[in-house]
């Protein structure tokens, strides 16, 4: 008895021997299992942040150029906005010169020098504001024979044209066409200008 006593226990401690390395071998396998499934996942949350990041980087890259792009043409806008409003002072400015100029006595003394350097005018229609027909006397005397004056309603700022039916001319010594010949001239150089300061 003792001897199947001592057989029992030598089985029984080979079984539990070979169970304990079982359960050992499992729980290694399930140590390991376990450490490749958490290996795994932070890969997985890793990769997922790092795209999550990616994506926000891009999104805000997107957005805060297009704040920017957004910035600059408003810039321009205002810049341009600007530019037209001192424009129109500096034309009004010029516009108030002329009418004072033209209350003067050198207003009268010039429009006489250049229509008697206008050649002959034998025939010719002087063409003049509605304010300036008081000067008619004096542009008169500077055209010289066969001229005449007469109002025009399309002369503003002061000048004359003359109107010569025989040949079909017409030359343009007013003020509206020099200031308008002014402003185009203005706009093109500010134009020029902005474009130059674009391409910097």
């Amino acid at each position: 008895m003792e001897q199947e006593k001592e057989k029992l226990e030598r089985f029984i401690s080979a079984v539990e021997a070979t169970t304990n390395q079982q359960v050992r071998a499992i729980e290694n396998d399930a140590e390991n299992e376990c450490a490749n499934i958490l290996a795994e996942a932070q890969k997985n949350a890793e990769e997922a942040k790092q795209r999550k990041l990616s994506d926000t980087k891009k999104m805000l890259s997107g957005k805060y150029v297009r704040m920017i792009s957004k910035a600059e043409l408003d810039m321009k806008k205002q810049v341009l906005l600007c530019r037209e409003e001192l424009t129109k002072t500096l034309f009004d400015n010029i516009r108030k010169q002329i009418a004072e100029y033209r209350t003067s006595e050198q207003y009268a003394d010039s429009m006489c020098a250049m229509i008697a350097k206008e050649g002959d005018m034998k025939g010719a229609q002087i063409c003049i504001a509605t304010e300036d027909m008081g000067l008619s006397d004096k542009l008169l005397a500077a055209a010289g024979e066969g001229a005449s004056v007469a109002a025009d309603d399309s002369v503003k700022l002061g000048g004359y044209l003359v109107l010569r039916r025989e040949q079909g001319t017409v030359t343009d010594r007013t003020y509206d066409c020099a200031l308008k010949e002014q402003q185009s001239l203005f706009a093109s150089r500010n134009l020029m200008t902005a474009q130059e300061g674009d391409s910097k």
